[in-house]
């Protein structure tokens, strides 16, 4: 083992310093890579404008469908655009069997490419400025954000998500991942069921009202209210003295679909005389 490591020693001189690696700049697709760059800004840019625009300045309301969608479109163009530019130069496999094995073929010229500091860097330049380029995993940020919501999803579902199969502490059953897909699908469906019927809703409205024109509710004034006797017999006063129409089927049902949408399809969710949503 000495006669080798002396070997050694012979062969590389301690005072020897080792060779610098060559880098010509203008091997590097300069300007293909400013052109990803100002997309990846761009994708940036956009997922920050659909962010304020959900969160509506801490608002308790929801924006307008139109802009969520457009701003969603954009986002969903700019990152087909990227991802078309990182495989655009990548042709099409040859075809035609042995004779077109030898055909040259355009290469990615981002597949060649590694990043490594032209400079050396100490250790604080590293870890903030080399190290975030190199991340293949979602930054602490991200991260915790993804489990805040994938813990408040859980604390509102019997399975507990992911979280219940994970860690089952006091579940009386374990839990699995079908069990947790199951629920989430019921809860889609559910979901679906009241979206249809608020639709339904909205159309009734639409049907019934002159949006158009502003709606009012006619009221008598006081000096045109008649303060005679009253000549309806007992029946009439139970219904107000007029004949049920098909208006007031209409509103009957609209109440229904109403309710149904409030969460009380069948109305045993409250007790009778009791507003959807009150509690005693």
């Amino acid at each position: 083992m000495s006669q080798p490591q002396s070997a050694l020693n012979t062969a590389i001189p301690a005072s020897a310093t080792l060779p610098a690696l060559t880098f010509d700049p203008s091997a590097l697709p300069t300007g293909q890579l400013e052109s990803l760059r100002f997309r990846t800004t761009q994708i940036i840019e956009s997922i920050q404008s659909l962010q304020r625009t959900l969160e509506a300045g801490g608002q308790n309301i929801m924006p307008a469908w139109p802009d969520i969608l457009s701003r969603y479109n954009i986002l969903l163009s700019q990152t087909h655009n990227l991802s078309s530019t990182l495989v655009g130069h990548v042709s099409a496999p040859a075809e035609g069997g042995q004779e077109n094995v030898n055909t040259t073929r355009p290469e990615n010229p981002y597949e060649k490419i590694a990043l490594h500091p032209s400079k050396p860097l100490t250790d604080a330049q590293l870890d903030n400025e080399l190290i975030p380029l190199l991340r293949n995993q979602q930054t602490t940020d991200v991260l915790r954000q993804e489990n805040e919501t994938v813990r408040r999803l859980s604390e509102h579902m019997s399975t507990k998500g992911s979280v219940g199969v994970l860690t089952p502490q006091g579940q009386p059953q374990k839990t699995d991942y079908n069990a947790v897909l199951a629920e989430c699908k019921q809860i889609r469906v559910e979901h679906d069921q009241r979206i249809e019927r608020a639709v339904r809703a909205v159309n009734m409205l639409r049907e019934k009202y002159d949006w158009k024109a502003r709606v009012a509710v006619d009221q008598e004034e006081p000096d045109e209210i008649d303060w005679g006797e009253p000549t309806t017999s007992q029946g009439d006063e139970t219904n107000g003295g007029k004949e049920p129409t098909s208006e007031d089927d209409d509103e009957m049902e609209m109440e229904d679909v109403l309710g149904e949408v409030n969460g009380t399809p069948d109305g045993s969710d409250t007790t009778p005389g009791t507003p959807a949503g009150a509690s005693s």
